[in-house]
C-alpha cells in the first residue's frame, strides 16, 4: 500500500495517509465542538487540493527516479 515501483517505502504516499486521517480527525473534532462557525466546504476544497498535490508530487518523483536510472 505505501511502497512505490521498486518495493520501496514512498514517503509522500505515507504522508498523504497521514494527511486524510488528520482530515478526517479534524472535521470530526470541529463539527462537534464549534458546527455553527466553520466553514467546512473551503475546510474541504483546501485540504482535497493539498492530497492532490501530493499524489502530484509523488507520481513526478517517481518519473524522475525512473529515468535517472
Amino acid at each position: 500500500m505505501f511502497k512505490d515501483n521498486q518495493g520501496n517505502i514512498s514517503s509522500t504516499k505515507i504522508m498523504s495517509f497521514i494527511g486524510f486521517l488528520a482530515f478526517l480527525i479534524t472535521s470530526g473534532f470541529v463539527i462537534w465542538l464549534m458546527p455553527d462557525k466553520f466553514n467546512y466546504e473551503l475546510y474541504a476544497i483546501l485540504t482535497g487540493g493539498g492530497a492532490v498535490g501530493s499524489r502530484v508530487i509523488d507520481k513526478w518523483l517517481n518519473i524522475k527516479a525512473n529515468n535517472s536510472k
